[in-house]
């Protein structure tokens, strides 16, 4: 029976400890403000019109400049084939342009490894990252899983080439223009999403300008540079890493840049900048 007494009691002694501790840590929790990632904007008249407003001026700007930003990437990657010695050149008037005023042009010494190379090449490479993989852990966990989605895409495109070994339908030129296209995609989806959240805070106008372009001018000099990688591998390598590429490192690789940027404006703002 002292036993049966000496427990309960020390149970007993045990939920007050508990409430004492709960009670210190919800006053502590009233007189300490939130984190700001989840604090509340206080709205005024001055946020209600740069949210619209910053985003009308830089879609309209990107939107009238279009033409003026594909001339500069088609010079831009011009210039890079010209150094790396890729037959990329610029259409004649006189023949039609696979895509944004370029020709693709080989010559009989060009071209990377055949298809079974290619594939051989593939699957060595999804081996030895799945290997690699097993070593990610502890904080490299979340890049195991990266490794894995990666490979998976990379393993359906083996199948496909195997299943279908004829010529891949999409040329080097289509996929870059596809690069372009989703890069100029991302940059009119940037001011709209840089207005539902960064434009929200209590920062000054020209402090806003200045991040949102040097965020832009950011991925209009990345697109380029990361279609002029994948041309490079494509050339040099095998058709069979472009579904990887596009998936993987492609429009999706471009919105986790857009989220870095977003996180690397958001995190300069001071403290007071949600209040």
């Amino acid at each position: 029976m002292k036993n049966t007494l000496v427990t309960t009691a020390d149970r007993e002694l045990a939920f007050q400890a508990a409430r004492r501790r709960l009670a210190q840590a919800q006053h502590t929790h009233r007189q300490t403000r939130p984190h700001r990632s989840i604090n509340h904007v206080t709205p005024s008249w001055g946020l209600g019109a740069q949210m619209p407003a910053l985003p009308l001026l830089l879609f309209s700007a990107l939107y009238l400049g279009q033409d003026l930003l594909y001339a500069f990437w088609r010079a831009d990657l011009l210039a890079w084939a010209g150094w790396l010695q890729l037959p990329l050149r610029a259409a004649t008037a006189l023949e039609p342009s696979e895509a944004l005023g370029l020709v693709w042009q080989p010559g009989p010494q060009d071209g990377g490894l055949s298809s079974a190379q290619g594939s051989a090449l593939g699957a060595a490479l999804v081996l030895l990252a799945l290997v690699g993989s097993h070593f990610l852990r502890g904080p490299r966990l979340p890049l195991q899983y990266l490794v894995r989605i990666v490979c998976a895409v990379q393993l359906m495109a083996l199948l496909y080439f195997w299943w279908a070994p004829q010529p891949y339908p999409h040329s080097l030129l289509n996929h870059v223009s596809d690069m372009l296209n989703a890069g100029y995609a991302l940059l009119l989806a940037m001011p709209i999403l840089l207005g539902l959240g960064y434009y929200a805070l209590h920062l000054s106008v020209w402090r806003k300008l200045l991040h949102s372009l040097l965020m832009l001018a950011f991925v209009v000099l990345m697109v380029p540079q990361q279609a002029l990688v994948h041309l490079l591998l494509l050339h040099h390598g095998s058709p069979v890493f472009m579904p990887v590429l596009y998936i993987c490192f492609g429009a999706l690789f471009d919105m986790m840049v857009f989220v870095a940027l977003y996180a690397w404006a958001a995190s300069t703002a001071p403290s007071t900048a949600t209040l």
